[in-house]
């Protein structure tokens, strides 16, 4: 196919190896002007840059019959997603850098002394790295055939516009399909063409012909009839909150599901769940809220979002790396009150004849202006744009009160937004479920949930209750007993390399427990010992119990740590370890 948005998705399946990821290519695009100081010891510091490609992928006039040129050699050849350059091993061929698109802005300082940033992670902790990360050269490659995909699609969808605006003298602007998500171009084509309004809805893709087809026919005969008032719905945009509304019991349940794992609080005071929420915010972490019906299209516009500080730069790495669990280079967005906008951001002429609400579904992207651009670099993406939503009190008054409050704490009127999902290849969370798997799988990493009126945080392993250390009422609590979240399957791998050396791997599916991904069904286990673990807990039996099944040692010399061996201290070590783990993947609880 020869249209723009066909060209597009070519381009971001040969960085990719996904024709719908567009939006990576668009915020990979930007960085083709900027610029690292290279910091390989032992090598003279050199200055790498990204390579423009010269020849445009697709020129001329879009309304012109046989004059759209299109040069698809750039993306010929072996695709990036699958190069494995030398730049990715190190001088013994280990592989080092198996994340190709993993890179950091030159001016990039990690965490330093007492900053270190350590959460959980699948793999027991994660610490942000210190060292700025520089782009492979696969990565340079893809930031320039980016780079020229979208200067073709902003060279070409202007001059186009531009031309039937002539033609017909339209004041106002309509965008829909695909394209219209590219907020760059919707950015510019709101700002210098002259247009007096320019709106493209939430969803202009595909999924947003199913609302057309289904609003028109509810309301669009009745709207077309002569001399009949058009009802209500078609006086404004149609809301983008159209998902299914839960209800108290699906939240409820929700929770009841995964009690073991949470520490809830319910607080009917919204004001109070605002100040809980800000105030972690201002404090540099991050949360998540669950609020009313979902949004349509793929932008999370507050109700099904991931909050944080937009003044703090470290968080960019800090989100996705370990809560997106994605690409480090990709960049967030704002959610700006309204009538604060034109005081952060260059919104063009005009955003006046709307009250500054430019962009209320995160349409189009605008400059940060240069003066601010120090004061919120966690949403100021490398070229100093940023892809803004603007919020309303009429539109979004949770939203905005939230907003508001962060705003009177801090003095900057936005909040660092980015969409509800924390598990790869996942949509946004759409049911109460959903928003407890994705929170509980982030680790700890998110803070809190709010979901309604329930405050939840992730609860920390208590060891002392599984040993029976516990105090309550002055009298120590017997000894938990471990038990499965539900029926568990195995499976194990055995490999052997060149070098006849075997490795086995074990692997656990149990749907039954929060933290099960459907798209990713298979948890790999640490060890033999870890697997032996699971199949012992079975809701009967205590630590005391599980040991002597690997050391012939009765409960009562467990507690009597002065009898026991050096052998006996590591395996309970160990255990103990292992439970920890399988209680936070919520494998098991007590």
């Amino acid at each position: 196919m020869d249209s723009l948005g066909a060209l597009y998705s070519r381009a971001s399946s040969h960085i990719f190896g996904d024709w719908n990821a567009c939006g990576k290519a668009m915020g990979l695009a930007p960085w083709q002007n900027h610029s690292w100081d290279s910091n390989k010891k032992g090598e003279m510091k050199q200055r790498i840059i990204p390579e423009m490609i010269d020849m445009p992928i697709v020129e001329g006039k879009l309304y012109k019959d046989g004059d759209l040129k299109i040069n698809r050699m750039s993306m010929k050849g072996m695709p990036f997603i699958s190069r494995v350059d030398s730049d990715m091993f190190d001088d013994e061929g280990n592989m080092i850098r198996s994340k190709r698109y993993d890179f950091d802005d030159n001016d990039y300082k990690g965490p330093t002394g007492g900053e270190k940033v350590d959460k959980r992670s699948d793999s027991g902790s994660s610490t942000i790295s210190s060292e700025k990360q520089l782009p492979t050269r696969v990565a340079l490659d893809a930031i320039g055939l980016a780079a020229r995909i979208q200067t073709d699609l902003e060279t070409v969808g202007m001059d186009f516009v531009k031309h039937f605006k002539e033609r017909t003298g339209e004041t106002n602007l309509c965008l829909a399909g695909g394209v219209a998500l590219n907020s760059v171009l919707n950015g510019r084509l709101s700002r210098e063409l002259g247009f007096e309004h320019a709106f493209v809805p939430p969803y202009p893709g595909d999924d947003g012909i199913a609302v057309g087809c289904c609003a028109y026919g509810l309301f669009g005969g009745q709207a077309g009839r002569a001399g009949e008032i058009a009802p209500k719905l078609w006086n404004e945009p149609l809301s983008p909150y159209l998902g299914p509304l839960p209800t108290s019991a699906e939240m409820a349940d929700a929770v009841a599901w995964a009690e073991p794992w949470l520490d809830v609080e319910i607080i009917t005071d919204e004001n109070r769940r605002i100040e809980i929420l800000v105030e972690e915010i201002s404090s540099g972490g991050v949360v998540a809220i669950y609020n009313g019906r979902s949004e349509m299209g793929p932008r999370a516009l507050g109700h099904r979002s991931i909050l944080a500080d937009p003044r703090e730069k470290g968080l960019v790495r800090f989100i996705n790396e370990f809560v997106k669990k994605r690409e480090s280079f990709r960049p967030f967005a704002p959610s700006c009150l309204a009538e604060e906008a034109s005081e952060w951001f260059e919104l063009g002429d005009y955003a006046a004849a709307v009250n500054n609400n430019v962009s209320p579904f995160m349409s189009l992207t605008a400059h940060v202006k240069k003066s601010k651009r120090d004061k919120i670099p966690a949403v100021t993406h490398v070229d100093g744009s940023s892809r803004l939503q603007t919020v309303t009190p009429d539109a979004e008054p949770f939203y905005h009160k939230l907003i508001s409050a962060f705003y009177k704490a801090t003095g900057v009127p936005m909040v660092l937004n980015t969409s509800f999902n924390t598990l790869k290849s996942e949509p946004i969370v759409e049911t109460p479920r959903n928003a407890v798997r994705s929170f509980l799988s982030s680790m700890g990493t998110i803070e809190i949930l709010v979901m309604g009126d329930y405050v939840i945080k992730r609860k920390d392993t208590n060891v002392r209750t599984l040993l029976g250390e516990e105090q309550k009422n002055g009298l120590m609590t017997r000894p938990s007993f471990p038990i499965r979240a539900g029926a568990v399957e195995y499976k194990n791998t055995f490999k052997v390399d060149k070098d006849d050396i075997s490795e086995t791997k074990t692997f656990v599916r149990m749907p039954g427990r929060p933290m099960h991904n459907p798209k990713d069904e298979w948890f790999e286990l640490l060890d033999d010992l870890e697997g032996q673990l699971l199949g012992l807990c079975d809701g009967t039996v205590g630590v005391n119990e599980i040991m002597t099944q690997f050391a012939a040692m009765s409960g009562e010399e467990n507690q009597q740590f002065d009898k026991i061996t050096d052998y006996d201290q590591v395996l309970f070590e160990n255990i103990i370890r292992r439970l920890i783990r399988l209680n936070e993947h919520t494998l098991i609880s007590w």
